[in-house]
């Protein structure tokens, strides 16, 4: 009895230390596998963040390739584009060009005075878009008025007298080719002073219209007087055939003045059918110093010019004002004129003037045939 307790003892000891080690080994592969599956999921961890660093970096790589190639692309377009400057490098090349054209300036002032220009023609040439004109030792600058109505020549179409460098007078004569072929008529202005006329040899020389003088008022008397040539002009102009006007020289002080004289111009033309103009010439007397016009301002003589203009044309004959840079600029408000055709004079080459004229007196000394002396001629253009 005692015998198989001890056996029992000893096999329950024995399945006791049996299920201890199958414990322990179940405990062993518990951990084992638990290690494992640790191990695994902390493999799959770091696998997963050295895959997201992994695109991370390439993602960074690709930036940093995106904004080099976009710098090379900006380098590129500086490169190819204008240049960029300090503001050192401004001054210095604006310093340059102001020079350069500094320069270019003084050597065209030069060339121009030197081949006799005057100042006029000087300042014309640098102020291209004014119309200047001097009085007084002063120079008046005029902005070209997009109002009044242009002339369309063509100035290649001009040719001019051409100065004789040994005596300094201009020889020749200028003409003016049309856009149709045909070339602006040449005519002549005549009073008192170019004596006894041959109208037969004027008209032989290619002159084909007249302007001739009738009278003028004095300049410090006021009286009007008919010049003294005036009837043997006209009858010889007219009986050579040529196109013939008349011209007054004007120096009324009112509007009733200005009538006055239309109507002497009326009354001697005494009815004769004229083919061109009745002119009034404005202009500054002989005498400025002594002139009753000397204080007349542009406005009054403006007024006194339209006056005369007016009954003209109401007597029905066709009117022309005439006048130089002065006239038109100074002593008149051109702007008020546009209704009337403008007979110019200058006696500069080549052609400046931008308004619309009719006709271009451009020399005073020019030979013609059948008459002594120089002589006014001019071109009409239409």
């Amino acid at each position: 009895m005692d015998f198989n307790i001890n056996q029992d003892k000893k096999r329950r000891k024995k399945r006791q230390n049996s299920f201890l080690v199958y414990a322990i080994l179940l405990l062993i592969t518990i951990i084992s596998i638990g290690s494992s599956v640790f191990f695994l999921f902390s493999y799959y961890q770091e696998k997963e963040r050295a895959v997201v660093a992994l695109q991370q970096l390439e993602e960074l790589e690709n930036l940093e390739k995106t904004e080099t190639e976009k710098e090379n692309k900006e380098e590129e377009v500086i490169e190819s584009g204008p240049r960029m400057y300090t503001e050192d490098e401004v001054k210095a090349e604006v310093e340059v060009k102001v020079n350069a054209k500094k320069q270019e300036m003084l050597d065209t002032m030069q060339a121009m005075m030197e081949n006799g220009d005057g100042p006029l023609s000087l300042l014309q040439y640098f102020y291209p878009d004014h119309v200047i004109t001097s009085s007084d030792g002063r120079y008046y600058f005029f902005p070209i008025l997009d109002s009044l109505k242009k002339n369309n020549f063509i100035l290649e179409n001009f040719s001019y007298p051409v100065e004789n460098e040994e005596t300094g007078s201009y020889e020749g004569v200028a003409s003016y080719q049309k856009e149709d072929g045909t070339y602006a008529r040449k005519g002549i202005d005549v009073s008192t002073f170019q004596g006894e006329i041959d109208w037969e040899k004027v008209k032989n020389d290619g002159i084909e219209y007249a302007i001739i003088r009738l009278g003028f008022r004095g300049y410090e008397s006021g009286k009007i007087v008919l010049d003294s040539r005036y009837e043997e002009n006209i009858e010889g102009s007219l009986a050579a055939g040529l196109d013939t006007g008349v011209y007054f020289f004007t120096e009324s002080l009112t509007e009733m003045e200005a009538i006055e004289e239309a109507d002497f111009v009326i009354e001697n033309l005494e009815g004769r059918k004229i083919t061109m103009p009745v002119v009034i010439d404005v202009e500054e007397s002989a005498n400025t110093a002594k002139s009753r016009t000397k204080d007349l301002t542009q406005e009054q003589r403006t007024k006194n010019v339209i006056a005369f203009c007016n009954r003209i044309k109401d007597a029905g004959y066709d009117v022309m004002i005439y006048g130089n840079l002065k006239s038109f600029m100074l002593m008149m408000d051109i702007e008020q004129l546009e209704a009337y055709d403008k007979w110019f004079a200058y006696y500069r080459y080549p052609f400046h003037f931008p308004y619309q004229i009719k006709m271009w007196q451009y020399a005073s000394w020019e030979k013609v045939d059948g008459i002594q002396g120089g002589c006014d001629v001019n071109l009409m253009f239409y």
